[in-house]
């Protein structure tokens, strides 16, 4: 009977990955290498949330009712992924993983050398299904799952072959329950830490609209902006807490709630400022810069005017008064 990560191994076979490797922009060997550690960090998620009190209850009831397909087709995967499977915006992951997921991520990242944030968002939803069907083929209560991943997490972790993956996992847990733990002071002010960035790429990106293209390359240089600042903290800080999967639909749709009109933008931005101060005034100044960072890089994204790309102006005047102004909110 093949075990959860066999079932992952068999889905994310050599086209998937060369797809995403060109969805992530990264080599197909490093995304290899990072499913070979997202897959046992799954597992690793689930044997620790089964094991808690209430749940492998709570597994069970996330489980997807249909797991005929691991992943389905490549197409549908790689549409999910860029347009809403961030790992942050997944209710599953976050939900097995925690409020820390992106701390997680950022660990990862630094080992196999690209944002593996994302690739999260697919191989949690994929280990899901995989326990889904084994449940169901074994006829599996909350307790026989538990039973069932801790013998497989337990066989995975005996294996010297799988030290060095080990050793990987457990360091991006503990980033994560450092993460959480952390973020739980915050309270309800988490999501305007998360906010401020993303609000200061869409205070730019709505001062001089640049079309659906123009719009795609700003959000892409605001996200890579902020797994880049995410990636040079530490990796349990608050900036890889907040910002290390990059702009996730999760903080997008944050940012939507919370400043609904565009002037309520440079109010998320003080507000996300004001909070980190409160709570971690030594990353304050590192919020700061990444807040003008994102902003920066999303003005300097797309040109306006011209036409199919030729001439127009990197920064335009109406940019670089939104540039301006979030400045001034962050003096």
């Amino acid at each position: 009977m093949s075990s959860i990560l066999d079932s992952l191994t068999s889905a994310f076979g050599p086209d998937v990955v060369n797809g995403l490797g060109k969805a992530l922009g990264a080599d197909p060997a490093a995304i290899t290498k990072g499913l070979g550690a997202a897959g046992p960090l799954a597992l690793a998620g689930m044997t620790k949330m089964a094991s808690a009190p209430g749940g492998a209850d709570a597994l069970m009831k996330m489980l997807p009712e249909d797991s005929g397909g691991l992943l389905g087709g490549l197409g549908s995967m790689l549409s999910s992924l860029m347009g809403g499977g961030g790992a942050a915006g997944s209710t599953g992951v976050s939900a097995l993983l925690g409020p820390g997921v992106n701390a997680i991520g950022a660990t990862l990242s630094r080992a196999v050398g690209f944002n593996v944030t994302p690739l999260l968002g697919m191989v949690v939803p994929a280990a899901l299904a995989a326990v889904s069907k084994m449940v169901k083929s074994q006829n599996l209560d909350a307790s026989g799952l538990a039973s069932m991943l801790k013998t497989e997490q337990a066989r995975f972790v005996d294996n010297p072959a799988n030290k060095d993956t080990v050793a990987l996992v457990n360091s991006a847990m503990q980033s994560g329950d450092r993460a959480a733990a952390k973020i739980s002071a915050f309270n309800g002010d988490w999501a305007k830490v998360t906010g401020g960035p993303a609000a200061a790429m869409f205070a730019v990106a709505t001062a001089d609209l640049s079309g659906p293209l123009g719009a795609i390359k700003e959000a892409q240089a605001a996200s890579k902006a902020m797994v880049d600042a995410a990636g040079r903290a530490p990796p349990d800080s608050l900036l890889a807490a907040a910002l290390g999967g990059g702009l996730t639909p999760e903080i997008a749709n944050q940012v939507k709630a919370l400043a609904p009109s565009k002037e309520k933008l440079l109010d998320l931005i003080k507000a996300g400022a004001a909070a980190m101060a409160a709570k971690s005034p030594a990353e304050v100044q590192s919020y700061k810069a990444t807040i003008l960072a994102v902003a920066q890089a999303t003005a300097e994204a797309s040109k306006e005017g011209g036409f199919l790309g030729i001439g127009g102006t990197l920064v335009s005047k109406d940019e670089q008064a939104a540039l301006d102004a979030i400045k001034a909110a962050l003096a």
